[in-house]
């Protein structure tokens, strides 16, 4: 008896040691969205949301964009919780109290559409032939616990294909993020979409293209080889690929662009691209170069996802750095840019203000081409 009980502190912490951190992920919270497409309605997406292990009372926000601040919460209708009681406390923030520790969250996401001028790419759009969905445009966070994993159940048309930064799963509907952070920095391209693949120092990287359905035909062998060029040339720059694997999203009939973590959204135009299959290179080139030079090099500000605006000090050594290396991205790639030299390129920069610039017109200026376009 008296050896037992000598033995039995170390057991004990033995016992601890082992069961305490099976303990802690049990506590994790458990999130499942279902992003489903029905075409027979395109005005909206619905969402579900799924939720386990979750405290009595929590909070779920829309995330604004730290780069333009803007905020998408006024697209969520029709919000519905089942097992508790959803507050809508004010415009991108909700409070649910919950019975147990479950709960699902239903609600649809109109889509905007744009009507006038040439639609903003970054903007999320809806037709029988394809869309743009997900991430920060349609997704609540959990804003207790950002560091929460999740997947991602895709429910749409059969016969689209799926151009995402998510990391895919053995399910092909079912992707996964590691963060909410990743999971509103990762938009989702799918429809009847055009893709091209290609290794880059063992890394994966996807070019996809949604064509409009009355595409101006154009040398798309050449376009994906300079895309391809500038990934090779930005990769050996910084001494490697830093993605698991990296997605193109490419939009006919459309301007603007914006950069993401593992992935890059941006505007072209076929009708252009069929003139010169190389247009869109001084602007591809600007936005890939912000895989570094702002989504991982950013203001010390910058924090993860938030509801609230952040202010950010350092943006115009973001995009001031990034205006310069795309330029050298572009000549050490081989790639013909607009301006003979790198001088001449800075003084199209500075003549007229950046600020009064219009960006990523219908059929871009030398200027134009390397402005980014942004608008989140």
């Amino acid at each position: 008896m008296t050896h037992w009980t000598a033995w039995t502190p170390l057991f004990m912490m033995t016992l601890f040691l082992f069961c305490a951190p099976f303990s802690v992920d049990a506590q994790q919270p458990f999130v499942h969205y279902t992003l489903k497409v029905d075409t027979a309605d395109l005005s909206h997406a619905s969402v579900t949301l799924e939720l386990r292990n979750v405290p009595r009372i929590f909070h779920l926000a829309m995330a604004t964009h730290f780069l333009n601040r803007r905020n998408y919460s006024h697209n969520i209708e029709d919000v519905r919780i089942t097992g508790g009681v959803l507050e809508h406390v004010e415009d991108p923030l909700w409070k649910a109290t919950v019975a147990g520790a479950e709960a699902t969250i239903r609600y649809k996401v109109r889509i905007e559409e744009q009507t006038s001028g040439v639609p903003d790419a970054t903007q999320p759009f809806l037709t029988p032939t394809g869309g743009l969905l997900g991430d920060l445009h349609m997704f609540l966070y959990l804003v207790e616990s950002p560091q929460t994993p999740a997947h991602v159940t895709l429910d749409l048309p059969s016969e689209w294909k799926v151009a995402t930064s998510l990391a895919s799963t053995s399910d092909v509907h079912v992707f996964y993020a590691g963060s909410a952070e990743e999971l509103l920095d990762a938009p989702v391209l799918a429809g009847k979409l055009r893709e091209w693949r290609f290794n880059v120092e063992g890394v994966p990287v996807l070019v996809a293209f949604w064509p409009l359905p009355n595409a101006a035909p154009f040398d798309e062998g050449a376009m994906v080889k300079g895309i391809e060029k500038i990934v090779r040339t930005g990769a050996a720059l910084f001494g490697g690929a830093p993605w698991r694997e990296y997605v193109f999203q490419l939009r006919d009939g459309s301007r603007r662009a914006l950069e993401h973590r593992n992935s890059v959204t941006v505007g072209i135009q076929s009708t252009n691209l069929g003139t010169n299959p190389h247009a869109a290179e001084s602007t591809i080139a600007h936005e890939f170069f912000h895989t570094w030079n702002m989504m991982r090099i950013h203001p010390a500000e910058y924090h993860g996802p938030d509801f609230r605006p952040v202010p950010l000090s350092g943006l115009w050594l973001s995009e001031g750095g990034t205006m310069f290396y795309a330029d050298l991205l572009l000549r050490r790639a081989g790639l013909a840019p607009e301006t003979p030299t790198r001088v001449a390129h800075l003084e199209t920069l500075k003549s007229p203000p950046i600020s009064d610039r219009k960006c990523c017109s219908t059929v871009p200026s030398p200027q134009q081409q390397n402005c980014s376009g942004r608008s989140g």
